[in-house]
């Protein structure tokens, strides 16, 4: 009986520990998860010239993080271009492209990129820590527009 008892004890023990080790792992991802960026991915190719992405964003508040994804929408249309879901190879093709037309893009996140952007209606997917908030949203981009506007600007050739 006392052998038996020493062995329930031991096991409850055990578990005890475990439950604490895990609710430290989840802890500590429930802390960094905002932190964790995210791929942006083609949904739909609406064969007008415009698409349907997802994108994330973080900032320190819901409007910091959504005006973030956006932009990084547009930026991976310009210079990366998305892989994710219906691929979009990026607009500037030029070798360092992104520092060669650095002030251009400034201009553009600055005052035209509302211009070729809007939110879908879908629910925005969330992640928060302490200090930033993560969101996934879902934007329609005009990206045969933007290209237009790149060769009337002289970024890119027709």
């Amino acid at each position: 009986m006392n052998k038996s008892m020493n062995k329930i004890s031991l096991l409850a023990i055990l578990i005890l520990l475990s439950n604490f080790s895990f609710a430290q792992i989840f802890n500590n991802q429930k802390k960094t998860a905002s932190y964790y960026s995210a791929d942006t991915e083609c949904v739909e190719d609406k064969l007008d010239g415009t698409f349907v992405l997802y994108a994330w964003g973080q900032g320190s508040s819901k409007s910091e993080a959504i005006n973030q994804a956006k932009r990084n929408v547009l930026n991976d249309i310009l210079f990366d271009g998305v892989r994710k879901g219906c691929q979009i190879r990026p607009l500037i093709l030029e070798l360092n492209g992104k520092k060669k037309h650095q002030s251009y893009t400034y201009t553009f996140f600055d005052k035209h990129y509302k211009k070729y952007i809007s939110m879908e209606n879908s629910p925005k997917t969330m992640k928060k820590s302490r200090e930033k908030t993560s969101y996934r949203i879902k934007v329609r981009v005009k990206v045969e527009k933007i290209r237009q506007k790149l060769i009337e600007d002289n970024i890119i050739k027709k």
